[in-house]
């Protein structure tokens, strides 16, 4: 039996594995394929998409933007908006005691001797070049703004964690959009329960010029979608034994216009989430309690082989996207394929002083629908184009690619990592609930930060992100 069973091909033991076990879309199996080899020192993939600038600095600013700014969060609006995305950036502190972050409006721009796949992004001008680069990339087209949210005072916070909640002002933003088509605005602050944990937000409240693109839809009359979040909100655990001091990395996603949850963990030993009932309060956990987690520490050949540090750990990174696992342009497919829910976490190295070495990217797969079981994860991290990572010489993170050897390695991005996924400007959806829904061959944009100084970002097709996923083991045998 051993024997017939290495001789069939692992699609075919896919397939047959797949079909014992209904709520695994059959089409994740094309998705196991993997088009490009890891790299032999660092295990990697290497996609061929590069990494863009971001500029805070308008186009008619009157004089220049000195600032910095990092860890941005964008999403797409609307495509009858007359901009394409909203930035909200940290701002770098020079020894204010509170945190800040802005807000604007950016368009993309390219070369014109670079041909882009979406017809409507715009050619840059000299004036962008100089900004950006000679790659182009995202610019503001407004004056960025101060994003006033209320400050909030914190319950009780121990040891170190104090000195965290005596800085007024949010961290950690995250832009996405509800099922129902609201644009959230998603922050860490101090918190009423404890020390410090999420809130949201409608950024129509934050941005009121975001009120008249909303409800100008020419395809749909009316207001836009109902405020879910008209005021700063709490998000919370239940029962509250279960709250720590110090809440982060929170995803949110929605299966349909009229539900959402809050997935708090997933990680190699635990996973949890609770659907949202109202004002930020929650049911008790409902993760299927027979559910095998699929992510995994690195073994000691691994360790040993010098890809993976000993004792990592894994850590939720951006909102999540809805996908159908279909392309678009393939009509006869579009209604006969499952759902599925997708966003990008990070393994996280540390040093022997316990501080971060690198993260690496990863993209995680699960149901659209009860009991959103995990269904794949990414077989290798996923570096892009001109990005690079700390733990290893520049040959040996650079093997295989010959077109680095023609730039200078030190001015690509290193030490990076991913705070926002969202479906790229450009597509013409029928209702503004589309914008968290999407194909195969839609296109991604990714935010990223580096080494909280900078940021850039990326785009690429979720088919591109999503190949060599590795399925998850499923249930446990009762």
């Amino acid at each position: 039996m051993t024997r017939f069973l290495l001789s069939i091909p692992i699609t075919y033991l896919l397939i047959l594995l797949l079909s014992e076990r209904p709520e695994w879309p059959k089409e994740l199996i094309d998705l196991t394929h993997c088009p490009r080899s890891p790299n032999q020192f660092t295990g990697h993939i290497r996609l061929p998409n590069l990494l863009y600038n971001i500029s805070m600095s308008p186009i008619a600013a009157t004089k220049e933007e000195t600032r910095t700014f990092w860890n941005p969060t964008i999403f797409a609006l609307p495509y009858w908006a007359n901009s394409q995305y909203i930035i909200v950036n940290m701002v770098t502190s020079h020894g204010e005691p509170y945190r800040r972050n802005v807000l604007c409006e950016a368009n993309i721009c390219h070369p014109k001797s670079r041909k882009s796949n979406n017809p409507r992004e715009m050619a840059c001008t000299d004036e962008d070049l100089e900004v950006l680069g000679p790659n182009g990339g995202l610019r503001c087209v407004t004056s960025p703004v101060e994003v006033d949210v209320p400050p909030t005072p914190a319950e009780s916070c121990d040891g170190n964690e104090q000195l965290l909640a005596d800085i007024p002002g949010f961290h950690d933003p995250r832009l996405f959009y509800s099922g129902r088509g609201e644009p959230i605005l998603m922050v860490v602050s101090q918190s009423r329960y404890a020390c410090i944990g999420l809130w949201a937000i409608d950024l129509r409240v934050v941005y009121p010029s975001l009120e008249e693109t909303f409800s100008s839809s020419p395809r749909r009359l009316g207001p836009g979608p109902l405020m879910s979040y008209p005021t700063l909100t709490e998000l919370t655990r239940n029962p509250p034994s279960t709250r720590r001091s110090y809440e982060k990395n929170w995803v949110m996603f929605s299966p349909s216009p009229s539900t959402s949850y809050l997935q708090y963990e997933l990680n190699s030993t635990s996973r949890t989430f609770a659907q949202l009932v109202g004002a930020g309060l929650t049911t008790t956990n409902e993760t299927d309690p027979l559910e095998e987690p699929c992510l995994s520490e690195p073994t000691p050949e691994e360790v040993g082989g010098g890809h993976f540090m000993a004792a990592p750990s894994w850590h939720q990174a951006t909102p999540a996207l809805k996908l159908i696992l279909c392309m678009r342009s393939n009509s006869t497919c579009i209604n006969q394929t499952g759902e599925v829910f997708f966003a990008a976490i990070h393994r996280k190295h540390v040093n022997g002083f316990g501080l971060p070495e690198r993260y690496e990217r990863y993209f995680v797969v699960w149901s659209a629908t009860p009991s959103f079981n995990m269904l794949a994860v990414s077989q290798h991290p996923i570096l892009l184009a001109n990005e690079t990572n700390r733990g290893w010489t520049p040959e040996q993170i650079w093997d295989g690619v010959p077109e680095s050897e023609s730039g200078s390695r030190a001015e690509w991005g290193q030490f990076t990592y991913t705070t926002t996924i969202a479906y790229a400007w450009g597509r013409e959806e029928s209702d503004i609930r589309e914008k968290v829904m999407g194909y195969l061959d839609d296109e991604v944009i990714l935010s990223v930060g580096i080494d909280d100084q900078n940021g850039l970002y990326a785009k690429a097709k979720v088919s591109e992100l999503l190949q060599c996923l590795r399925i998850c083991p499923g249930r446990m045998p009762v």
